[in-house]
């Protein structure tokens, strides 16, 4: 018994010893923002280059303001291979467009695009009849990859 509070001693001590985890903040501009990302490490690792890394493909891949982002090649009707990032937010679009009876709809980016909230600019002398033109393009049911 006494070997056993003795052992149960000594590991207390060591752990108790051992240096709490650091506090890492990292930051940095994204997707026309910034993000701020914190998280505790024991070992004090940065992830910044991870992160900064990551977000630049998910940009590359989904940003309608680069010009031959996937997105936007897509949006030209251009043939191309898409990974698995866009993939993912692609059938997750589909299934909220079916849940919401097409409340939620990505295809409306040139609807958008008309009334200045988009990256193209806005239409002028936007009537009903270039709405009308324009909504012809719009319905994620007509889409597909």
């Amino acid at each position: 018994m006494r070997n056993y509070i003795l052992s149960c001693l000594l590991i207390s001590i060591t752990l108790s010893c051992s240096p709490p985890p650091k506090l890492i903040k990292l930051s940095g501009p994204v997707f026309g923002t910034g993000y701020n990302i914190r998280y505790y490490d024991k070992d004090n690792t940065n992830y910044q280059v991870q992160f900064d890394s990551l977000f630049k493909v998910i940009n590359q891949s989904m940003s309608t303001y680069i010009p031959d982002s996937d997105i936007s090649r897509i949006n030209r009707n251009e043939t191309i291979t898409v990974d698995n990032h866009f993939k993912t937010v692609f059938k997750a679009s589909q299934l909220i467009y079916e849940e919401t009876n097409g409340a939620f709809d990505p295809t409306i980016g040139s609807v958008v695009n008309a009334w200045d909230f988009g990256p193209e600019g806005k239409i002028e002398q936007l009537d009903s009849l270039k709405i009308k033109s324009l909504m012809t393009t719009v319905g994620f049911n007509k889409v597909m990859l």
